[in-house]
């Protein structure tokens, strides 16, 4: 008896319709889990953002406590190496007290940032925001980074020995020298290697203290700073939820620029004012900025 060994029940091969429509199933799946991931992707330096800025906070609040801080440490602070407690004109001796506080009467001449030499009475390092930040958190500046500070009080900046910080591991590629300003650094945020492409940047973190003076933003050490560059003129105040009425009044503001290396600015108030506010959010600039007051994109509001 001959058998038939054909196998009458399988299925043929697939149709030219049939792959077309598996492909373009595919297609979509790939072009859906793309898409995912590049939103994902963008989120990152948002959210690394985020958590950097609670992290400078509680770095901020170690450096406090180990000096035995009630309130926020300056925004503006002048550093005069040969004589460190002179008091000077351009804060009204708030530089001076606050050292005071912190190293003690006894504080002699103090290579501040750190160069190996000890400038005349005539050069002083008037740090802003976005220095102090890293100074306070760091200490001494060094080829190496920050270094801490030295736990005699007589000369903080004395190499070696027991030391107070630093109080925040900085990612190196971060830090850069101010090299305008003796060389102490300051420390750009993880937007910056997004932007750093467009001519806006690079835009460090800036800092603004109320220095425990109730909306006292608007006060000799919050003046705001200023960034120039090829893209023109850019200015990074603190937030307020109206004109004198300052976000977080009475400790500190700490502000990222976001992807577009702008900090906020409303022009034409008086004095010159970011506005945000906590149901309507930032408007312009500002919008993607990011700060210790919000955990979201300044533009989204609080929720």
């Amino acid at each position: 008896m001959i058998r038939d060994h054909s196998r009458r029940g399988e299925r043929p091969a697939f149709t030219l319709v049939e792959l077309m429509v598996v492909l373009l199933i595919i297609a979509i799946l790939v072009s859906l889990v793309s898409s995912a991931v590049l939103k994902t992707l963008a989120k990152i330096p948002e959210v690394q953002t985020r958590t950097e800025i609670s992290e400078l906070a509680v770095a901020l609040q170690a450096f406090m406590s180990d000096y035995n801080l009630a309130e926020p440490p300056p925004s503006l602070l002048i550093l005069n190496e040969a004589t460190p407690l002179a008091p000077d004109p351009r804060d009204n001796g708030r530089s001076a007290a606050f050292l005071t506080k912190v190293f003690g009467k006894n504080l002699g001449p103090t290579d501040w940032n750190g160069d190996g030499s000890i400038a005349p009475p005539n050069v002083t390092w008037p740090l802003q925001g976005q220095h102090c930040l890293v100074f306070y958190l760091g200490g001494i500046p060094s080829a190496a980074g920050p270094q801490g500070f030295s736990t005699n009080n007589m000369n903080p900046a004395l190499p070696g020995g027991k030391r107070k910080g630093p109080y925040f591991s900085f990612q190196t590629p971060r830090l850069l020298p101010d090299t305008t300003l003796g060389g102490f650094f300051v420390y750009l945020d993880p937007w910056q290697v997004k932007i750093s492409a467009n001519g806006v940047g690079p835009r460090p973190y800036v800092y603004f203290s109320s220095c425990g003076i109730n909306n006292g933003y608007n006060s000799t050490d919050c003046i705001g700073v200023t960034f120039t560059d090829t893209s023109g003129t850019h200015y990074a105040l603190p937030y307020a939820t109206g004109i004198g009425t300052y976000t977080n009044s009475n400790t500190y503001q700490i502000l990222s620029a976001g992807r577009d290396g702008k900090f906020g600015y409303t022009p034409g108030s008086n004095p010159p004012t970011n506005i945000w506010s906590p149901a309507g959010g930032a408007t312009g600039t500002g919008a993607d900025d990011q700060a210790n007051f919000s955990s979201t994109l300044l533009g989204m509001g609080q929720n």
